[in-house]
């Protein structure tokens, strides 16, 4: 029987979960909702979806088995609590929650209600990602010693006004919940938790507009991530700048390892050598993902993990699950109290 999914939020959730969820046969794509007048029902109608709202409490009472939730940010925490008090599954997209305590909640709430609750976290499922994630794990890198992002964009000067939210720390804005979540969430699965995080956030450029009391977002900074195993990460980031650079590396005591634009390549430099190898993933990887690379590969094999574990199949163990979100808000809230408070912060001191 297919799961029975419910989409709320109609921009990039129209973009890439409608398709994604069309695109599986596991999943019955049943019901539509947004906000703005007309756009539920034409979208509807367009991918022959049978149902449509305007009011997200229609479709969290409607009969439905996941409710997809790809709305602005502030609105995730309470769709999220609404979904899983009424009995169902969730997922969530990216940025995920404003604060640890609403992630620590809805973890919670997964539990109370048996439910099964997921975060969109699909870098992991990159077929050039989950190459990576093999090489190191063979010891191809010898001893892991860094990991370094670079993330360089002018995403924040030229995005389109469906992003204003983006501007606004309290309305879930900002760099390092968005694009650097991602890298938080793989530095952490490949090299476990986090115990404490220096970080310099910053906004270098103003908004498009703002308003009385709006707290502007990061839109740069820098943070070190360091690793209870001893494993040290560091990331470097603008979103205002004209340069255009985003690359994932993880030096080891062997070997350098480069992944470029979010997993749409990569390549091997072995110590010594003065040229990276390509790196290709097994065929297997690309077959899930249709030969698709990036997070638009990515994000389909998480479905199709999630859909094992709404089955009834035994949890997959890298599925980004609730928890495993609210230890990765913890470590943005880390960041954002090292920033204010100008201090290394400990990880347990979040919660």
């Amino acid at each position: 029987m297919s799961i029975r999914v419910g989409l709320l939020g109609l921009n990039y959730g129209a973009q890439v979960h409608l398709p994604a969820f069309k695109g599986n046969t596991k999943y019955d794509l049943v019901a539509v909702c947004a906000r703005t007048p007309g756009r539920a029902e034409a979208v509807a109608r367009e991918n022959n979806i049978p149902r449509w709202y305007t009011d997200p409490r229609r479709l969290l009472a409607s009969s439905l088995d996941l409710i997809a939730i790809a709305s602005p940010p502030p609105t995730h925490a309470g769709y999220a609590a609404a979904a899983l008090a009424a009995g169902k599954h969730v997922l969530v997209e990216v940025a995920y929650v404003g604060c640890a305590a609403d992630a620590r909640i809805l973890a919670g709430l997964a539990r109370e209600h048996q439910r099964v609750g997921a975060v969109a976290y699909a870098l992991p499922y990159v077929p050039t990602v989950r190459h990576v994630a093999d090489v190191l794990a063979q010891g191809g890198l010898g001893q892991p010693r860094l990991m370094h992002v670079d993330f360089y964009t002018s995403f924040m000067e030229q995005a389109a006004v469906e992003y204003a939210w983006f501007w606004d720390a309290d309305y879930g804005g900002g760099v390092l919940a968005n694009f650097l979540s991602h890298g938080i969430d793989l530095a952490s699965r490949l090299f476990g938790p986090v115990s404490a995080v220096e970080a310099t956030l910053s906004a270098r450029a103003a908004p498009p507009s703002r308003y009385p009391g709006q707290a502007p977002a990061d839109d740069t900074g820098q943070l070190a991530l360091h690793f209870e195993s001893g494993m040290l990460a560091t990331f470097s980031y603008s979103a205002v700048v004209a340069a255009s650079r985003n690359q994932i590396a993880v030096h080891g005591s062997s070997a350098s390892v480069y992944i470029e634009a979010f997993g749409e390549e990569a390549g091997l430099l072995p110590m010594g050598e003065a040229r990276t190898r390509p790196l290709f993933p097994p065929a297997a990887y690309l077959e899930e993902t249709r030969g698709e690379n990036g997070l638009l590969g990515g994000f389909p094999v998480l479905l199709e993990r999630l859909a094992g574990a709404l089955a009834g199949d035994s949890m997959p163990p890298d599925l980004p699950t609730l928890e495993s979100a609210y230890a990765t808000q913890r470590v943005i809230d880390a960041a954002r109290l090292s920033a204010r408070e100008h201090r290394r912060v400990a990880v347990e001191e979040v919660r």
